[in-house]
């Protein structure tokens, strides 16, 4: 995969992040009108970095659409346009249009079939309808009133100020700003005494003067006149400071404002291009005084780098004379592509120099989610033009490293060699100390693989103690030194000893030793860290991230299968032979296999909110469709599910609440004369029940009436009319689950269409779970899913069927008991028992599995399970035990046999298959 593909797959996630983050924000700012403020500034951020990232990657037609929808958010958040429902349907609309090209760009489409052009049309009449309204009836603005505001108050104004060069500012005629001649244009320079006062009537100015420009639909200059009363209001807050260049930058403004409300008040179509002020505008607001380095607590620590790894790439360039510069660089908390940005500097500083090392390296930068990046580069520019090459970042740091060579050459007296060392023909080039963790079983063991993995990548000298004592599994401690020469690096060394596990610490020293000298160039680094505050605690820890490919945490989870299989494995071979250490080495692997089993399920689980955070708009358009009021609430939100559940319950979820707005609650006139609220209650709660999690859809509507569904189970033909007036409530209101059943008396475009229940029952089952209603007339409906937290790794009821093994899923067994054949009783043509003073409907396991042969003891197993019609007990052989298995798929002719949903592979190496009880 190429750059442009990683940094595309890393836009896809964050823009489906910030797309949900949209549709949320947006149906609350409908609820919550009156904290709209805080709500638009979240939904503001969200569009902002959409669109910028949008930009990056080339995706114009995104970021245009999302670069109108800041308009209209930003009139909001002014107060300019009040939110209502024409406000808010607008703005769903153009989602759903940023939600589709973002789809396309996922599928590698190059064009999209969205209108943007048009919905940037509807977007420009909507802003007119609202603004000219309101021009009209508060403002009563025109273009010579514009021009009449914008020159009087930047014209007539004019601002005095000393300086240790003498000098003064003044603002005259056009705006001109004559300034102080100074060493450095960015020096800081005393503030002039009615500054504020200009930056104020300049923001009233600029806030008229966008009316209009809104009105006459000159977006190029709407854009600069923006950025202009940025400027000046970062300057009146003083976030910026006021430099010489600041002020330069200024004097541009106000000249510029002067010529954009003479081109209004005129009508002219000349074009300007402002595109130079808007960068100097863009550059100065970036320096800000909160975001400057110097507020912040930042050490540029040069050992980050391993001065002595770089050392053959770094002495070549002091050498000659070049300067080598430690740059870090920081990316704004907001920005959606921290790594790609990073990039984009990482390669802009290829350009202008040599780059030493980096922390992440280039590889690392995409993968490591890291928003910091520090270069150690040789380059001949000067700082200044360093940093200039470097922008869109909250800070950026160079600090000039200076060196010093060395070459020390130390006499090392003979009697100070080590023994080991002295008796070696070929000197060590490394010395290694190795650490083995005190509760190793094995500590020779482990002792002896380190050192056969280095012998695959070098020649172990010499070893203490002795490897002819580490073969016979004498190590006399925890600790060994090995003598190594390789033509690996060091890093390498490392990885090597890394791989061997209980290995608890490990020193990987260079020797360079030659006639009783050890000679070598030291890089010695003369540089001062930079840092504003020196404080231990000057950079706190922080949680970082990695985004992983959902592929190879599903490969990672079947390798601990792998480990789980062979843990069984072993521990049959331990209760086998009885050894005391093959016991409690066997213990040991368990609990770790335990543990990593643990924490890679643990990586694969996500809070359900993944999932629930899409329907607030999916109820708030069903309920406008259906014209009715609905308050929906979500619950346990933060309940954590595994990824590959979670992402197929969105299709079931969705049918189910569609369900219940359109046939379940009623609408708000039918309601009031049933005396319940005029607003309908619907709850998606979703809670934990030990290795189970329940997803529970709740409304307060009208209920499901058994009597109905019995009468049209009967006319559909589903049941005889005996048969639908011996079922039960639970059993009548369970029909719905039944292939094309349906109790709308109309078809719409929500629901109703006779399909959809049995495929929401059928989609839960093939995730491990199973379904349940609860339902009341007159006072609503509960549908409850019951799902596993993971599908890899099941607990299981093993069982015995004549000589074969299958295993039951252990959330689907309620109880064994053991009964005589001379028990079991024909009612009716239906074969049951007495169990707990009820009548159980049995089978035989082997009729249902079209087997042969059964046992012919008269003592029988019956194992009681639920499956989605009631509870039955099947006859079998033998109860083995409870398991923990891996669950394989079927493939083959295997894989659509009814009855069957998996296999496994049991500790002693036996295949057993796993039962599917909902379909046997």
């Amino acid at each position: 995969m190429d750059d442009m593909e990683q940094y595309k797959e890393l836009f896809m996630t964050e823009a489906e992040e910030h797309l949900q983050s949209l549709n949320q924000n947006m149906v609350e700012l409908e609820n919550c009108p009156e904290d709209s403020e805080r709500i638009i500034n979240m939904i503001f951020r969200s569009a902002h970095t959409l669109k910028g990232s949008a930009r990056t990657l080339g995706f114009e037609h995104i970021s245009s659409l999302t670069h109108h929808m800041e308009d209209i958010l930003d009139y909001i958040r002014d107060g300019k346009i009040k939110v209502n429902p024409e406000i808010v349907d607008l703005l769903f609309k153009c989602l759903d249009a940023l939600e589709k090209m973002v789809s396309e760009v996922r599928d590698g489409e190059d064009t999209t079939s969205v209108d943007v052009d048009s919905l940037v049309e509807v977007i420009k009449s909507v802003k007119e309808k609202y603004l000219s309204g309101e021009n009209s009836k508060e403002d009563s603005l025109d273009c010579s009133d514009i021009n009449e505001v914008a020159k009087k108050q930047v014209e007539e104004k004019t601002v005095n100020t000393t300086s240790s060069n003498s000098g003064s500012i003044h603002l005259v005629d056009e705006s001109a700003i004559i300034l102080i001649e100074g060493n450095s244009n960015n020096s800081v320079v005393e503030k002039p005494e009615n500054l504020d006062s200009v930056l104020n009537q300049m923001h009233e100015s600029a806030s008229a003067l966008l009316t209009i420009l809104d009105a006459l639909e000159y977006s190029e200059l709407k854009d600069t006149v923006k950025n202009i009363d940025e400027l000046s209001t970062a300057m009146l807050n003083e976030t910026v400071e006021i430099t010489e260049n600041s002020l330069s930058v200024l004097k541009s403004a106000l000249s510029t404002m002067q010529q954009i409300a003479k081109v209004v008040e005129t009508g002219s179509s000349a074009k300007y291009d402002y595109s130079e002020l808007n960068e100097k505008i863009s550059l100065t607001l970036s320096e800000t005084v909160g975001e400057s380095v110097e507020d912040k607590e930042i050490i540029l620590d040069h050992t980050i780098f391993n001065l002595e790894e770089v050392s053959e790439e770094l002495i070549p360039e002091i050498n000659e004379n070049k300067k080598i510069y430690h740059i870090k660089s920081k990316v704004v908390e907001d920005c959606m592509l921290k790594a790609v940005r990073l990039t984009m500097v990482l390669s802009k500083l290829k350009e202008i120099g040599t780059i030493i090392s980096s922390v992440p390296t280039g590889e690392n930068l995409l993968s490591s989610g890291s928003g910091e990046l520090d270069v150690l580069i040789s380059t001949d520019l000067d700082n200044i033009d360093i940093l200039d090459s470097v922008c869109e970042m909250e800070y950026v740091v160079s600090k000039e490293v200076r060196f010093e060579l060395e070459t020390v050459v130390t006499q090392v007296a003979d009697e100070e060699i080590p023994k080991t060392e002295k008796s070696l023909e070929t000197p060590a080039k490394f010395k290694i100390n190795i650490k083995i963790d005190e509760e190793c079983l094995l500590k020779a063991v482990r002792a002896y693989m380190v050192i056969k993995d280095l012998k695959e990548k070098g020649n172990v000298l010499e070893t203490e103690p002795p490897e002819e004592k580490i073969q016979e599994g004498n190590l006399g401690g925890n600790t060994v030194t090995i003598y190594y020469d390789s033509d690996e690096s060091g890093d390498d060394i490392q990885e090597i000893i890394s791989k061997t596990p209980e290995i608890t610490e490990f020193l990987v020293n260079v020797q360079k030793d030659t006639n009783n000298s050890k000679d070598s160039t030291k890089i010695k680094n003369t540089a001062d860290t930079t840092s504003k505050k020196q404080t231990e605690n000057s950079s706190s820890k922080k949680s970082q991230t990695v985004r992983v490919n959902i592929e190879k945490l599903d490969k990672l989870m079947n390798l601990v299968g792998e480990v789980v299989i062979n843990r069984a494995n072993f521990t049959q071979i331990a209760t086998k032979y009885d050894l005391k250490e093959l016991h409690n080495a066997v213990g040991r692997l368990n609990m770790l296999a335990t543990e990593l089993q643990e924490e890679v399920m643990g990586m694969r689980m996500i809070p359900v909110a993944f999932v629930f955070n899409r329907f607030p708009r999916t109820v708030r358009d069903t309920a406008k469709a259906l014209d009715k009021e609905i308050d929906f609430e979500i619950e346990g939100s933060d309940i954590e599910l595994d990824r590959t559940v979670l992402d197929e319950l969105a299709e079931p979820l969705t049918h189910l609440i569609r369900n219940s707005l359109d046939h379940g609650i009623e609408h708000a006139d039918e309601r009031i004369k049933l005396g319940k609220p005029e607003k309908g209650i619907l709850k998606l709660i979703a809670t934990r029940q030990r290795d189970r999690v329940n997803i529970i859809i709740r409304d307060d509507g009208k209920g499901i009436d058994p009597d109905a569904m019995r009468k049209k189970a009967f006319e559909k033909g589903l049941y005889s009319k005996e048969e639908a007036e011996k079922l039960t409530d639970n059993e009548a209101v369970n029909v719905i689950f039944l292939p094309g059943f349906s109790t709308a008396e109309v078809v719409s475009d929500v629901s109703g269409r006779g399909v959809g229940m049995d495929v929401v029952r059928s989609k839960i089952e093939s995730l491990g779970g199973s379904v349940t209603v609860n339902s009341e007339v007159g006072k609503g409906t509960e549908i409850t899913l019951h799902l596993p937290l993971t599908m890899a790794i099941i607990q299981t009821l093993l069982i015995r069927l004549n000589e074969h093994i299958y295993a039951l899923p252990l959330t689907s067994v309620l109880d064994v008991i053991s009964v005589e054949k001379e028990e079991i009783k024909n009612l009716e043509g239906q074969e049951a028992i007495i169990y707990r003073n009820h009548i159980l409907p049995v089978i035989w396991l082997k009729d249902a599995l079209n087997t042969s042969g059964f046992s012919d003891s008269n003592d029988l197993y019956v194992v009681v399970v639920e499956k989605n019609k009631g509870k039955v007990g099947m006859i079998l052989d033998e109860v083995i035990g409870r398991d923990e298995i891996v669950v394989k798929p079927l493939t083959g002719i295997l894989k659509n046999i009814n009855g069957l949903a998996g296999a496994t592979i049991l500790g002693d190496g036996r295949v057993a298959l796993i039962l599917d009880l909902n379909n046997i």
